[in-house]
């Protein structure tokens, strides 16, 4: 088996010939046949400075007036109304750049659908929940590791998530059986917590990876809440090496952020996916008539100004033909729903749309799909073994080598088990070829989510999805780590990465009486440099001293000591010894 190289994403990842300059992206792109009520208009790739004037024409609602924001970084603004538009009219824009340049286009605005409702999760399964002495409210899940191969390749990122429950002959999930609260989660190798950002229901996480912002490290999640549709309605979160939140990033035009996708560029912007609720005539029925149907957008936010800089929509773009769901098998009529999206060069954007079970390569100018695979209209032939089905997180890497996540299950299933899919694209030869195809010994099916990472060493770290496992493949396609969840818990992506971290937060220990003495309690949520740990002792606070020491061991420590009364409180050291915080103080009940 070819051994997959990483390489720089930085690379060109488009077929040769492509053009290096590229025109300003207008959005909503020209003929978008349901833009918001409440959109701006966004001009990307040209200096404000640049920008002229606009002419804004509703057909009902008449000419709008409106105002001029900038881009961060001189790269563009957008024109926001004083008024929204009216529901269903046609929307003429005549836009004058510097010089003779003019760019007219007109798009629909929407008839909007009703929004469906949040899913409730308050059952709890407790037994599947990890407790702590010293930290008694947080309940994160249970890990097994089965394989510990690779135990030190780095953390592991998970969201833990209720697995959704398909119901026969709807391809839209209804149902979570949740095991406890959602948040972000770091773990260890061995599965033991480094992190847990537990947050209330009905909020949940997805999509913890680590991204650049401001020229450093930060973790980026999705949070909020999932309506019953399957879609979220929450924001997108940035954090520094301390999880101090840097900024909350909401989706513009009058939207809610969808929990598939939030990937924040090193440049200060951020993509993530939105699904909208309209009612649009499908080609069939009967003329006048108007079907419930859940639009699937792309957005991308300037993170200083809260800005949208582009949008693209799936409907007028992907033609509703290509969908695999139909209002009669989708209980909301769900035919698109893209669940991953990774900026490119040259103003190029990479989605994945599951219920076309293709990848699309899109052109920010203008919106136009520059090649799709997979689904029923690829423009590669895919060769045996190629297909693939309901598949999430497409990425596409140096050398024309897509990789992604092959659910192979929609419903309907097409195979026993899901797997980690790499391909190599031959736009010339206009052929999509098997470079690794990766299925854990047992069979495996997620009926929805899943991720593939491909390693630095060559080595492929998928999760799963909805199933609980998390499995990780040697270059030679061994079975080198795999791990789980509880039952009924899943994570929409795994992601292995190097991870140092000290919480703004201090230690926290709690201590209980033995016949001896005491057992000292201590952790320490999001430290990743502890070594070891220091229990101090005294008649107060300020007369404190060394009474034991004890090796880190997981997340929460126990330390015996001997005959004690008063004041008690624990000290991290990390490897050298050095002093990491110190927990407040408590006394011995």
């Amino acid at each position: 088996m070819r051994r997959l190289l990483w390489l720089p994403a930085v690379l060109s990842l488009v077929p040769a010939g492509a053009a290096a300059a590229h025109p300003p992206a207008l959005s909503p792109a020209p003929g978008t046949p349901d833009a918001s009520a409440a959109t701006q208009i966004s001009v990307l790739g040209v200096p404000r400075s640049q920008i002229r004037g606009i002419r804004v024409v509703g057909a009902r609602s008449g000419r709008h007036d409106g105002r001029w924001r900038a881009y961060s970084r001189d790269r563009g603004a957008s024109f926001l109304l004083s008024r929204p538009f009216t529901a269903g009219e046609r929307v003429r824009v005549r836009l004058r750049l510097e010089g003779t340049r003019r760019r007219t286009w007109g798009f629909t605005v929407a008839v909007p659908g009703a929004t469906p409702p949040l899913l409730t999760m308050t059952t709890r399964q407790p037994d599947k929940l990890q407790r702590f002495v010293s930290a008694p409210s947080l309940a994160p899940p249970k890990i097994t590791v089965r394989r510990h191969g690779a135990a030190r390749s780095g953390k592991i990122l998970l969201t833990p998530l209720p697995s959704p429950v398909v119901h026969p002959g709807s391809t839209t999930t209804v149902t979570l059986n949740p095991v406890g609260p959602g948040g972000p989660m770091i773990i260890n190798g061995h599965g033991r917590l480094v992190w847990f950002g537990q947050l209330d229901p009905p909020d949940v996480a997805a999509n913890l990876r680590i991204a650049r912002f401001g020229g450093r490290r930060v973790l980026t999640w999705w949070e909020g809440p999932v309506t019953v549709a399957a879609y979220g309605l929450g924001r997108g979160v940035i954090a520094d090496d301390r999880y101090r939140v840097l900024r909350t990033v909401r989706p513009g035009n009058g939207y809610g952020m969808d929990i598939h996708e939030f990937v924040v560029t090193g440049d200060g912007t951020a993509l993530f996916t939105v699904y909208a609720p309209v009612l649009v005539h499908v080609p069939g029925t009967p003329a006048g008539t108007r079907t419930f149907l859940l639009d699937a957008l792309v957005q991308q936010v300037d993170v200083a100004t809260g800005l949208v800089m582009w949008e693209w929509h799936a409907l007028g773009h992907i033609p509703l033909s290509e969908s695999y769901a139909t209002p009669a098998n989708s209980a909301f009529y769900d035919a698109f729903h893209i669940n991953s999206i990774q900026p490119l060069p040259r103003g190029r954007v990479l989605v994945s749309a599951r219920d076309t079970s293709a990848v699309y390569l899109i052109r920010k100018a203008g919106g136009r799909i520059l090649w799709r695979v997979g689904g029923k209209r690829s423009d590669l032939r895919l060769g045996p073994g190629a297909r693939f089905w309901f598949q999430h997180d497409a990425r596409l890497h140096p050398g024309g080598v897509l990789s992604l996540f092959d659910d192979e299950a929609g419903p309907p299933q097409k195979a026993p088990s899901s797997r980690a899919l790499v391909l190599r694209l031959d736009h010339r030869r206009r052929r999509a070829t098997v470079v690794r195809s990766l299925l854990r010994a047992w069979p495996t099916s997620a009926q929805s989510e899943g991720s593939v990472q491909l390693l630095r060493d060559g080595s492929v770290f998928a999760g799963f999805g909805a199933q609980p496992w998390i499995s990780q493949f040697s270059p030679s396609g061994r079975l080198a780590f795999d791990a789980r969840l509880p039952i009924d818990d899943g994570s929409y992506r795994a992601v292995r990465a190097r991870w140092r971290a000290r919480p703004r937060t201090r230690p926290v220990a709690a201590a209980r009486r033995t016949p001896g003495g005491a057992d000292v309690y201590a952790s320490w949520n999001g430290a990743t440099e502890v070594a070891r740990w220091q229990v101090l002792a005294g008649a107060s606070p300020s007369a404190l001293r060394v009474v034991a020491t004890a090796r880190r061991r997981g997340f929460e420590t126990r330390i015996p000591v001997g005959a004690t009364t008063g004041v008690l409180a624990a000290r991290a050291l990390d490897a050298r010894g050095r002093r990491l915080g110190t927990s407040a103080p408590t006394t011995l009940p």
